[in-house]
């Protein structure tokens, strides 16, 4: 195995249109069967790990069931991360599958503010966490202020659901178990990494063509998760075999400079989020 996880963009089409969110930029795409199963096959060598998202909603896509039925059949563990808006229209297809880990965004909730939605969010998650999917709310909402008002009246509702109350320490680990399975994880608000953003430098190091790489709407292989735009694109494995896209020269200088501490990509130059893992002293 190669990667601890791939990230496999089933549809980069969302339900909403978050302020936090840099918004899909590409074609609008939706991966058919034949296209999942064929990604599927050529990560199956090199993770047991597959993430259903970079950019878009994944459970809105009409092929959800039958791309879940795929990932069992090829022995993969599968997570999913969600704005949480269609979880209850989609919890027998949930239920029916063997989901590894599900995570829900409820920073979402004050840009739709869906009725019921912390209701149908419990609900659904709790079902799936006696079948013993790892459920993570998160709040990535975190700026230097703190949280905002309406971030804030949702972590308030989240911890009167579970019976629970924000301790120091939690805050300092930014995770809170809430109950068997079940976890509230903070996070800062990021900026998304793009060649339009500031240059940060080029030094340190990333996860990047480490421990994952990520597989675009449209087959494009990037190095990472947060590579929304394809900016980096190493090869198409509608027109590539994975291996021969790992093995390019290309891939083979972002991993050569990473070890080295230097930033090959002109996108990872531009990239706040890899300070996270290494920082310069």
């Amino acid at each position: 195995m190669r990667f601890k996880r791939v990230y496999v963009e089933i549809t980069n089409t969302c339900n909403l249109q978050c302020s936090f969110c840099i918004q899909n930029q590409r074609t609008p795409q939706a991966m058919s069967m034949e296209q999942f199963t064929h990604v599927i096959q050529q990560i199956a060598g090199c993770t047991r790990y597959v993430y259903l998202h970079v950019l878009g909603e994944p459970l809105s896509h009409p092929l959800l069931d039958a791309f879940l039925s795929v990932c069992e059949q090829y022995g993969l563990y599968v997570n999913l991360t969600t704005n949480g808006t269609l979880l209850k229209e989609k919890a027998e297809i949930l239920t029916r599958h063997s989901i590894r880990q599900l995570n829900v965004s409820l920073h979402s909730f004050p840009q739709h503010r869906q009725t019921h939605y912390l209701q149908d969010v419990f609900q659904v998650c709790e079902k799936l966490a006696a079948q013993n999917v790892y459920i993570n709310y998160r709040l990535w909402s975190l700026g230097k202020q703190g949280m905002d008002p309406s971030n804030l009246q949702v972590l308030k509702q989240v911890l009167l659901h579970y019976d629970k109350t924000l301790q120091e320490e939690a805050k300092r680990l930014q995770r809170i178990p809430l109950a068997e399975h079940i976890s509230l994880h903070f996070e800062e608000v990021f900026s998304w990494p793009s060649l339009a953003q500031p240059f940060v430098n080029d030094k340190g190091r990333c996860l990047g063509m480490k421990d994952m790489c990520a597989v675009l709407s449209n087959g494009d292989v990037v190095p990472c998760c947060l590579d929304s735009k394809g900016e980096c694109v190493l090869g198409n494995l509608f027109e590539s075999d994975m291996e021969e896209i790992l093995s390019s020269p290309r891939a083979k200088a972002i991993v050569d400079g990473f070890q080295r501490f230097h930033i090959e990509e002109e996108l990872c130059r531009h990239c706040s989020y890899r300070l996270r893992f290494y920082r310069l002293s």
